[in-house]
């Protein structure tokens, strides 16, 4: 109990320095004011942020760690430039838009430089804030790069905001895998969505600059080749992704049940397995349907009694064809290859012993 009295103490005594200082620079108004705006403000703010930091400590320190290594260096940072800005624009009134935009760039790529700090110490403890942060970084520093060039010339302020915007959904995105919602085939993609934010952007600002008219329609035309092919290979990206994610899950699966396959060993017995595998891992039949030929005409079977008895693998279709598969079907799935290769087995080991 003592701990928390005297740090509530001490953090009265640098409120009651701080008010002091205040009420001293009061008195100095040529520069008072501006000594209140981008030292007292930022200052109290950080003070207090950090004070919250410690009196919850005990309850989250996960809470705590972020209010005092992220949030207080943030907010101090945003409110120090802030006033600067504030300051400059009322002494350079004429160039209050360039100033604000490169006040604005300073800002967020300075607390964007802490964000990604932050994400790699790795102090949190929860898997997915460093994906979380890392983006988040990425937000704050292209959108300080769309100031920084919208400040040289207005228009080119458009592609890098386009790009933080998919960084700042990928943000949220991470959030949503984090539910257990897979969306990995969005966030594997990140860099592709962002070059094609980054085109759309660029499109806009040169559709925005002055010209004649005639150019747009061949700025157009040329956008819609790009882009068009942009959207196919980020389509393809996403449908490899998709299946790279299937075929993991259904690997781990297969490990996970190969267990109920019941299968004697033999000397062709790896030729077996790589087959089995290729069927319940991908839904590939061709080599196990060669495999249980070979066998049952070895047991002297003609060609319509081997039709009959591999009929349900050779008419056998993959529900991973279709559009929105979860793990539950899967499983279900890999379930289903593995009865049916037992019920295959069944049959060829009657058929052996007849």
């Amino acid at each position: 109990m003592r701990e928390p009295h005297n740090l509530i103490i001490r953090y009265v005594v640098a409120y009651v320095i701080l008010t002091l200082f205040t009420l001293f620079i009061l008195l100095i108004r040529s520069i008072g004011t501006y000594l209140i705006a981008i030292f007292v403000i930022p200052t109290a703010a950080l003070i207090t942020t950090i004070l919250i930091s410690n009196l919850i400590r005990y309850r989250s320190s996960i809470v705590a760690d972020v209010l005092r290594s992220l949030v207080a260096p943030s907010l101090f940072i945003y409110l120090l430039i802030g006033g600067l800005t504030s300051i400059l624009i009322v002494n350079y009134r004429e160039y209050s838009s360039i100033i604000n935009y490169l006040m604005n760039f300073l800002a967020l790529v300075i607390i964007g430089a802490i964000v990604n700090r932050y994400s790699t110490r790795q102090m949190i403890g929860i898997g997915f804030t460093e994906s979380l942060l890392k983006y988040l970084s990425y937000f704050f520093v292209f959108l300080g790069l769309g100031y920084l060039f919208g400040a040289i010339y207005l228009p080119l302020f458009y592609p890098f905001a386009a790009v933080s915007i998919v960084y700042l959904v990928l943000t949220s995105a991470t959030v949503i895998e984090s539910r257990g919602i897979n969306v990995r085939g969005v966030i594997g993609n990140s860099r592709p969505l962002a070059l094609a934010a980054f085109g759309i952007g660029l499109l806009y600002s040169l559709l925005s600059i002055p010209k004649p008219s005639i150019w747009n329609t061949y700025i157009l035309i040329v956008f819609i080749i790009i882009a068009s092919t942009s959207i196919i290979y980020a389509g393809y990206k996403l449908y490899i992704s998709g299946l790279e994610v299937v075929e993991s899950i259904e690997e781990e699966l297969y490990e996970k049940h190969r267990r109920e396959i019941k299968v004697v060993p033999s000397p062709e017995y790896s030729l077996f397995e790589e087959a089995v595998r290729e069927f319940v891992v991908n839904g590939k039949k061709d080599k196990l349907i060669a495999y249980l030929v070979h066998e049952l005409t070895n047991d002297g079977l003609d060609y319509k009694m081997i039709i009959d008895k591999l009929d349900k693998l050779i008419n056998y279709s993959s529900v991973v064809t279709c559009k929105r598969v979860n793990r539950r079907i899967l499983e279900m799935e890999v379930r289903d290859r593995i009865n049916l290769i037992n019920e295959l087995l069944n049959e060829l080991l009657s058929n052996k012993n007849t």
